[in-house]
């Protein structure tokens, strides 16, 4: 959601409207240095967090943060929390609590210039809780879907924002307890010799996790009951490798306001429309966030004070009834047509033996370099004198991933 945000908002400002079939390369014209705002006030105990930021222009690919600026969030008894900018550049408060209900609250920003802005004060929407959190595979379109149920019949809430966080295990396919390292060297690498030695460290089994970046949003405003059921926060495609092992998503539901919900719906269908580029461009989007100092300055985001819930489950391929996605990189030895062998480059055999010739490959030197590259390929095995070796992505998980499992993991 939050890239989404960025992204399109920046669009609405700063895109110059083409007229053509043509494919083009898009640049920025009339740029204007707008102020970004991301922030949502929970229930939830903990430390609360701003995100602020400006917008870049489209050619650029980095977010541009508002750095040292002041950051509060005010409550209508007196209640003052500050927050402080963390080293990712996110401001977090600096102490932990969370939003009560009948109370209300409104974000103050000065930035580093003395510019001030103040959001409208909102208050804590009605809690709702998660029911049921599950996954289904759909044989029709060969992809799982999560899903989302949750009854408010007593409760009010309307308006529903998902968010997710997604972890999942990774064990590459070739693996040596001993890694290989070139010693002896003779004439940068027309001889040497090969040794192992135990791995200090697990390279084989890691966890990536990766947060949702959409808008998603439902409401049940148009039902004949104020049920959420089967709402998909998350789908995955059958050959998706992130199901190839164990998978986990945890689900977060938060409770919008009628304003917070319009806010992110008009966002996500900018995000969403083929036509972003037409003529009927929609313009700059009104948040709840206004300049103390200048009535006609422009402000991109919304503060809401929102009731959130999660939930989290786990399953992998085995509990889909499918078959076993293929890993993420392609890791199997294999020649071409043509018989030339190691055409695969992630996945090499080599003959210390082999030092070329007339139209035949050097492969002692071939394993010298590989070994000794400055991302060195991972000793798999040995017969004789033909090692086998696999690229990092193939014997390493670390070089992509984590080797730390979370704490909250179960196999």
């Amino acid at each position: 959601m939050k890239k989404n945000l960025k992204y399109i908002a920046f669009l609405a400002l700063t895109l110059f409207i083409y007229n053509c079939k043509e494919e083009i390369e898009l640049e920025t014209e009339n740029f204007e240095s707008v102020l970004v705002v991301e922030g949502t006030l929970t229930n939830e105990f903990g430390f609360q967090k701003i995100n602020l930021s400006r917008t870049y222009f489209l050619e650029g690919n980095e977010q541009i943060l508002e750095n040292n600026a002041t950051v509060k969030i005010l409550d209508n008894t007196g209640g003052t929390f500050t927050f402080t900018q963390n080293n990712d550049g996110i401001y977090i408060s600096d102490i932990e609590f969370k939003a009560l209900p009948d109370t209300f609250y409104s974000l103050s920003i000065t930035t580093s210039n003395g510019k001030q802005y103040m959001s409208l004060e909102n208050e804590l929407t009605p809690i709702s809780q998660i029911d049921n959190l599950y996954v289904d595979y759909n044989t029709n379109e060969e992809q799982a879907q999560v899903f989302v149920d949750s009854e408010n019949q007593t409760n009010g809430a309307q308006y529903f924002r998902y968010e997710y966080e997604e972890t999942y295990k990774i064990i590459v396919p070739y693996y040596s307890l001993q890694n290989g390292f070139v010693t002896n060297i003779i004439n940068n690498g027309a001889e040497y010799d090969i040794e192992l030695e135990p791995k200090t460290e697990n390279e084989k089994t890691c966890f990536t996790t990766k947060e949702s970046t959409d808008i998603i949003q439902t409401s049940t405003t148009l039902l004949g009951d104020n049920i959420v059921y089967r709402f998909p926060v998350r789908t995955i495609n059958k050959e998706n490798s992130i199901i190839r092992e164990r998978y986990s998503i945890l689900v977060k539901q938060y409770v919008q306001s009628l304003e917070a919900y319009n806010y992110f719906k008009i966002i996500k269908e900018l995000g969403i429309n083929d036509n972003v580029l037409s003529e009927n461009q929609p313009g700059f989007v009104n948040g709840n966030i206004n300049s103390i100092n200048d009535a006609n300055e422009k402000i991109i985001g919304f503060f809401e004070v929102a009731s959130v819930t999660s939930e989290r489950i786990y399953f992998n391929y085995q509990d889909l009834g499918i078959s076993k996605p293929s890993y993420f990189y392609d890791c199997e030895y294999r020649t071409d047509d043509g018989g030339i062998i190691n055409a695969n480059r992630n996945h090499l055999k080599l003959d210390y033996n082999l030092v070329g010739g007339p139209g035949a490959p050097n492969q002692r030197l071939d394993l010298y370099r590989t070994l000794t590259s400055n991302d060195p390929y991972k000793y798999f095995s040995e017969s004789g004198t033909v090692y086998e070796i696999v690229s990092p992505l193939c014997g390493d998980c670390t070089s992509f991933s984590s080797n730390i499992q979370p704490d909250f993991w179960i196999d």
